[in-house]
């Protein structure tokens, strides 16, 4: 159910089941950080290219930003999206480009309906082999931003890339984007 203001209305059920998703999530970084430590669980000042970053948080690259990437790629703003990036939203209001995660190739180009947030899996850009981002010297300013080895990084809301979305970004690079999910998404189990 949807309010006046087009924010969802969830039942006492279905907070719970998105607090199950939640909770499993954080289990499985959990796991993936026992297996991949960063570079503060190791004590190190400096980034030891685990991917935990990479797999844990996606950057959000903002508006702005978009260009350089394609360009870095040799392909248009719109390929870039349509071949790497997702529609994303955290309060399903303001929409935000970012980048998918290995898992999430299917849907690359469209909106994510928001039990995919949860889907496990690197960012669409991080090289597991070579433990390196392959848009590096074009990255988004959340990622160089973001440093795992030192305590209470990655706090500064105004930082993060979802920051620098506004509510008619979206329709800048998808002028036919369409907000409501097909019935029947998202709080299926």
């Amino acid at each position: 159910m949807i309010n006046t203001e087009g924010t969802p209305v969830y039942t006492e059920q279905e907070k719970a089941y998105w607090k199950s998703l939640a909770r499993e999530y954080e289990a499985h970084l959990a796991d993936m950080a026992k297996k991949h430590p960063t570079a503060a669980m190791l004590g190190v000042k400096t980034c030891v290219r685990c991917g935990q970053c990479c797999y844990t948080y996606v950057c959000i690259p903002r508006p702005e930003e978009l260009p350089a990437v394609a360009d870095y790629l040799h392909i248009s703003v719109s390929e870039l999206i349509s071949k790497y990036m997702v529609a994303d939203t955290e309060d399903c209001r303001t929409f935000f480009l970012r980048w998918a995660k290995h898992g999430e190739e299917d849907i690359t180009g469209g909106r994510i309906p928001p039990i995919r947030t949860y889907d496990h899996g690197y960012c669409i850009f991080f090289d597991e082999k070579a433990g390196s981002c392959l848009i590096h010297p074009v990255r988004p300013q959340e990622a160089r931003y973001v440093k795992c080895w030192k305590t209470g990084n990655g706090r500064d809301r105004s930082q993060w890339g979802m920051s620098g979305w506004t509510k008619d970004d979206i329709y800048r690079f998808i002028p036919d984007f369409d907000s409501h999910l097909p019935q029947g998404i998202g709080a299926d189990k």
